[in-house]
């Protein structure tokens, strides 16, 4: 019973055959076999940018690549053919994909062969050893992208599955190394290609198999027998120079390990501080080279090391001593010294900084100061009814985070007209009464400050301007 409801979970939960729609799946992946008309575009601007971003080691540039790449569909179309026994759809795919390889490799070749770089960087280098975990990148890509594409409902997996799989940049890595002679990576660039594909075409079948679509009536049952066995003997071609790749690379890991644990952690406790150390391969020997500085070294030592590597079945390997004339000690002081200047440079450049800026902060308090003079003699000539002018900016900090600076206007108008009686009293004592002054009311001071704000915006180039009147 416990297994029945783990089988039943199982079930609910992997099972994709109810949400199949086997004939929408077929006529999306025949309908973007043909590569013509827009597909040839995108299939040269894909070629183009992936040569770009492997020449200028751009990773941003060669995701963009994969996603614009037509590639996926005639190698869907070889999966899927396979799996329905659809002969026609088989030759179209497969000549398809052919032509799109050959396009690819074209402009890619004639890209490297103008372009002023043309150096190989860690872009290209990645996709010259295919190891294992490749093919397993293809085929779990693969899974996903007709998964995906045989939902009633499409997904959005396949910009995911086009950027996992990586079709075009290593199709563009084999062109590289036709454009320049270097048949490593051309070699090596095609072989990640073609394990591409056919992954991909594996998954996309078994997944087809597994969804039970309805085969084509012509089937003949020994011809699809020797199609299977033509299916495992490519993939067993293609698997096994990916195994050697990878064992290749777990090998020399394992190998750096060794060295360092039997070499390079023993050196550093005899006083002797190690620069750097690498591993290099010559013609018939391996060699550890190890640059150090500190107490000269004896010969004797380099030899007990090779015996060591020797005993620990790496006897193709010697140490080769590179010895730096300086101390440690010395080394340290070189390295306080640079500290040192390094600090004191940032310093200068940090007081440079601040002079700079108070030059700055003083020359715009000066330019502020004579903006304002300027904006005080206008307003006096443009409202002669102003006895007094002062302008300042004065910053709210509502928000702390982004303060506000306003510029403040206080105005002090000129008093009002004296009353009638007081008037006659000035004249009945016979004494020369001043000039009336002109009298301001309310709405009249309210207009005044409204344009001598405007005007003050304007003058000053501030967005905010507050004017307060006093008599």
């Amino acid at each position: 019973m416990l297994l029945q409801s783990l089988k039943n979970l199982a079930d609910s939960v992997l099972n994709i055959q109810h949400e199949t729609d086997e004939e929408g799946t077929i006529r999306e992946i025949n309908d973007k076999i043909p590569i013509r008309g827009n597909n040839t575009w995108m299939l040269i601007c894909s070629a183009v940018l992936a040569s770009i971003g492997l020449d200028t080691g751009s990773g941003a540039v060669i995701i963009g690549a994969m996603l614009v790449s037509p590639l996926m569909s005639p190698i869907l179309g070889v999966g899927l053919s396979v799996g329905i026994n659809d002969r026609e759809m088989l030759i179209d795919s497969i000549k398809n994909l052919a032509l799109a390889a050959a396009a690819g490799l074209l402009v890619s070749f004639l890209y490297f062969s103008v372009t002023p770089l043309g150096e190989p960087t860690n872009e290209l280098l990645a996709r010259t050893t295919p190891t294992l975990l490749d093919v397993g990148v293809a085929f779990f890509g693969g899974v996903a992208g007709i998964v995906s594409i045989s939902r009633s409902d499409k997904s959005t997996a396949i910009p995911g599955v086009a950027i996992a799989t990586a079709l075009m940049p290593p199709l563009c890595t084999a062109g590289y190394g036709l454009a320049v002679g270097r048949y490593d990576f051309f070699l090596g660039g095609f072989y990640l290609f073609f394990i591409n594909a056919v992954f991909i075409s594996l998954a996309t079948y078994m997944i087809v198999k597994y969804l039970h679509f309805h085969m084509k009536e012509y089937v003949d049952q020994a011809k699809q027998k020797r199609v299977a066995q033509a299916m495992v003997l490519v993939l067993v071609i293609v698997v096994l120079p990916s195994v050697y790749f990878l064992y290749n690379i777990y090998s020399d890991i394992q190998t750096k390990k060794q060295v360092e644990q039997l070499v390079i952690s023993d050196f550093t406790k005899r006083n002797n501080e190690i620069i750097k150390w690498e591993m290099q391969t010559g013609d018939s020997l391996k060699y550890v080279k190890i640059y150090s500085v500190g107490k000269q070294v004896d010969e004797k030592l380099v030899q007990h090391y090779d015996q060591v590597l020797a005993q620990n079945k790496l006897g193709n390997y010697r140490v080769k001593l590179v010895q730096l004339d300086v101390s440690p000690e010395e080394v340290q002081k070189i390295a306080y010294d640079i500290t040192n200047n390094m600090t004191r440079d940032f310093l200068k450049t940090l007081e440079l900084q601040k002079l700079q800026e108070h030059h700055s902060d003083s020359l715009r308090r000066r330019q502020a100061l004579e903006l304002s003079g300027s904006a005080t003699r206008d307003l006096k000539i443009l409202f002669p009814e102003i006895q007094k002018v002062q302008v300042g900016d004065m910053v709210a900090t509502t928000n702390p985070t982004k303060p506000d600076t306003i510029t403040q206007v206080m105005i002090d108008w000129r008093e009002k007209q004296q009353p009638l009686q007081e008037a006659k009293q000035v004249k009945n004592t016979k004494e020369v009464a001043p000039a009336p002054k002109p009298t301001l009311q309310a709405e009249q001071v309210q207009e005044y400050e409204s344009r001598i704000k405007q005007f003050l915006s304007v003058k000053l180039q501030r967005d905010s301007v507050q004017v307060i009147s006093t008599f």
